[in-house]
């Protein structure tokens, strides 16, 4: 290739073009042959566009920069395009004539040639022909009219005064730069990357000739988010950013409407799995690996490694795994409740499904105060939440919850105790008990607050009162800080529950 020809300032590729010719084997590009066609004669816009941007993106990932700067690719893309004239796009055959050479070229890739999308899809009642294929996803940028992101964009433009950029959109999606209620991730792009960069983008993003995306935002960000972050590994990235999209040809606004439409309010009446499902699906895989280590005993931080390795394979949380293993824990320990006291496996099951929401509600409350806790000192406070909750004396996970006070309170659990022995013949006065023992604990617990503040509060007045001023030189600056802090804002509500008792001035030593 000659470099003193004028279509060839690409100085940033040529430094690389072996390290660069090697990855784009790897991707199905025959780079020799694009090279040599540029050297005879300058390429149209759109193919030379296509060849720029591609070259300067694998230049830039074969010498390790796996975050390109796609502001800097389309700068030097721009000069490029502009350092020469150039023929009408159609002295070029480029095998797709039909279709418009826009900015975003489709690619084959990953075993996939470019081709047309059969049968042609239809959407609301409107054909719109369309060619599959991939494309880096770093050179596509979110779609700013869409509605999903239309009141952000709305406030940016009133705090900036002006619209924002792709590369600020982006950031907008992302929760980078914070508008509305500051939410960290207000469109949940983190969940569909860590999914992404596991299985890849599965449904294909609808664009047009240009790269707008009129569907898929959500999974564009994501995509981008997973380039950007240092949480992923190589393969991971690789996975997110060679993405397979759907691409429009000539379109009319009409045929874009109709697309938006369908895909945005029609409904695909896929059923979501139940929890019940999902959660027993992660925690086998927990086991499974539990029971693959020569370990016995494991330790917390190899569990945690375990569980990080599950949520990582399930696209979810490692909270959610330790969440699901302890439902399926006490759900597994009330099936086997209820089969041995006679009752019938299958109607066990369905009780169980139908009701393990309430296996999370059931260990709810602070370590040491949960009713789980009390199992095993007192069997029969699991007999009777068993048998309450199977027999549907329970009518919400909330009571579920609150019965670590009811077991608390000797009153109130009497209460739940006639509950279960009227539950069989009376089912709705049984019910109305166990609301009563609840709202009776819970009435109770807040009394009880309040006579500890009091008393707390005289032992707390005489101390102070007792304590000579030198005493509290031996206390160091940050506690001393810390006390008047406390007492500052303790004399406010003080003050405050006074003037509403009708400004009441009680004089104190010295008045």
């Amino acid at each position: 290739m000659n470099t003193s020809h004028p279509d060839v300032p690409l100085e940033l590729a040529l430094a690389y073009i072996d390290r660069a010719a090697a990855v784009a084997s790897d991707l199905g590009v025959d780079l020799d042959k694009e090279l040599a066609a540029a050297a005879h004669e300058p390429l149209d816009e759109a193919t030379a566009e296509r060849l720029y941007t591609r070259l300067l993106v694998l230049a830039t990932q074969a010498i390790g920069d796996v975050d390109v700067d796609v502001e800097r690719v389309r700068a030097e893309v721009r000069a490029i395009l502009e350092s020469v004239p150039r023929p009408p796009a159609d002295s070029v055959g480029t095998g797709h004539e039909d279709l418009p050479q826009g900015r975003v070229q489709l690619q084959a890739y990953n075993g996939l040639s470019v081709r047309d999308v059969k049968p042609t899809p239809v959407f609301n009642g409107k054909t719109v022909e369309m060619r599959e294929g991939y494309v880096d996803v770093s050179l596509l940028d979110p779609w700013e009219g869409n509605a999903r992101a239309q009141l952000y964009v709305d406030e940016f433009e009133s705090k900036f005064g002006r619209a924002p950029g792709p590369d600020e959109l982006l950031k907008i999606l992302t929760g980078d730069i914070s508008l509305g209620d500051g939410e960290r991730d207000p469109f949940r792009l983190r969940p569909l990357a860590s999914s992404i960069a596991r299985k890849g983008v599965e449904k294909p993003p609808i664009i047009t000739a240009d790269g707008v995306p009129y569907d898929g935002n959500r999974r564009i960000a994501a995509s981008r988010l997973v380039l950007m972050s240092d949480h992923y590994s190589d393969e991971e990235k690789d996975r997110a950013r060679w993405i397979k999209v759907w691409q429009t040809g000539e379109v009319t606004e009409d045929q874009l409407e109709a697309v938006v439409v369908a895909l945005n309010f029609e409904v695909d009446l896929k059923e979501p799995w139940p929890e019940y499902v999902k959660a027993r699906m992660v925690v086998e895989r927990f086991q499974t690996l539990r029971e693959q280590s020569p370990k016995a005993v494991l330790s917390a931080a190899a569990l945690n490694k375990m569980k990080d390795e599950v949520a990582k394979h399930y696209a979810i949380g490692r909270a959610e795994v330790t969440r699901y293993v302890e439902m399926v824990k006490w759900a597994d320990d009330f099936m086997d409740y209820q089969i041995e006291a006679g009752k019938d496996r299958a109607e066990v099951t369905y009780r169980t499904d139908s009701i393990f929401q309430w296996f999370y509600e059931i260990q709810a409350g602070k370590a040491g105060s949960k009713v789980t806790d009390q199992f095993e000192a007192d069997p029969e406070i699991r007999s009777l939440l068993y048998d309450l909750m199977y027999d549907a004396t329970f009518d919400s996970g909330a009571q579920v919850r609150a019965m670590h006070l009811v077991a608390a309170d000797p009153e109130a659990y009497r209460q739940l105790i006639d509950a279960h022995q009227m539950r069989e013949n009376r089912r709705d006065e049984a019910q109305e008990l166990v609301k009563d023992a609840i709202n009776d604990a819970r009435q109770r617990a807040r009394a009880k607050k309040g006579v500890t503040l009091e008393e707390f509060s005289k032992q707390m007045s005489k101390r102070l009162g007792e304590t000579p001023a030198g005493s509290w030189e031996v206390l160091g600056t940050e506690v001393l800080v810390e006390v008047r802090r406390a007492l500052l804002g303790a004399l406010g509500a003080i003050n405050g529950e006074l003037s509403r008792r009708g400004d009441v001035h009680l004089p104190v030593q010295g008045d």
